[in-house]
């Protein structure tokens, strides 16, 4: 890649069909996403680009031949009433079918190409899930002991609430250098197991597994927090993003030269 132009970045994001009466924008469709991933991704020199959601596989392996890396967002912070109101929350599929289904076609493409990716909160649970692995769909039903995890507001998604502990020798620890961090905790749901190539580099405390990432590819990583919002309190996330776009620099040969 020239040194002078920035890795293109796809982004997922939120997703809502219009269809019921709490949602977004009623009677109308519409993507959203935080603008802290762009930020985060311009940051460590990157250049971010919005991937909306499609049933279109061919439409998908044209982002793909667009980008030099896949990051899957987070759940966008909206939750239906209906599922609200639920003790248990359902799955990542239930909670926004036509998202899941995008995501995860985009997902199995983006491995096969052995593109980079970065999943971040619900992006990490998808990245097990498509992995094979299993989410627990409400983290205080199925682990005991757990603490809380689901700490919002916008003062507390800024800062720590918890420490998380790496995997000495996993990617995650090659990439921060230390064993353990603060991070914040916005989240219900959590990864519950993993299948090869993944495996898990960050557990919290309570066990409640935090990062995971692939053995297999070049850089595939994890993680249940949002690092994104964190780069100023804790400045060490910094290194994630710069060693994801890192690894996008490498793509740039091996894109197909798109035509117009």
């Amino acid at each position: 890649m020239s040194r002078d132009r920035a890795p293109v970045i796809g982004i997922t994001p939120a997703f809502d069909d219009g269809t019921e009466i709490d949602s977004v924008r009623p009677h109308s469709a519409v993507h959203f996403l935080d603008a802290a991933y762009g930020r985060a991704v311009e940051r460590a020199g990157a250049a971010p680009v919005i991937l909306p959601v499609t049933d279109s596989p061919a439409s998908m392996e044209r982002y793909l031949d667009m980008i030099d890396g896949l990051l899957l967002s987070g759940g966008g912070g909206y939750i239906r009433r209906r599922h609200r109101e639920r003790r248990v929350l359902p799955d990542l599929k239930t909670l926004s079918p036509r998202r899941y289904r995008f995501e995860a076609a985009l997902l199995r493409m983006a491995l096969e190409r052995d593109l980079p990716v970065l999943g971040i909160c619900r992006g990490h649970q998808m990245i097990a899930r498509v992995g094979g692995g299993r989410v627990y769909a409400q983290i205080s039903a199925r682990v005991p002991g757990a603490g809380e995890h689901h700490v919002g507001g916008l003062p507390a998604s800024r800062r720590c609430v918890h420490d998380i502990y790496v995997e000495p020798g996993t990617l995650l620890h090659s990439i921060l250098g230390i064993t353990a961090v603060g991070v914040n905790s916005l989240h219900r749901q959590a990864v519950a197991s993993v299948k090869p190539p993944f495996v898990i580099s960050a557990r919290a405390g309570d066990g409640v597994v935090e990062a995971l990432e692939s053995r297999a590819h070049r850089f595939v990583v994890g993680v249940q927090f949002h690092p994104e919002l964190l780069l100023d309190s804790v400045p060490v996330w910094q290194r994630l993003f710069d060693a994801f776009v890192a690894a996008c620099r490498a793509t740039d040969g091996r894109r197909p030269r798109i035509v117009a």
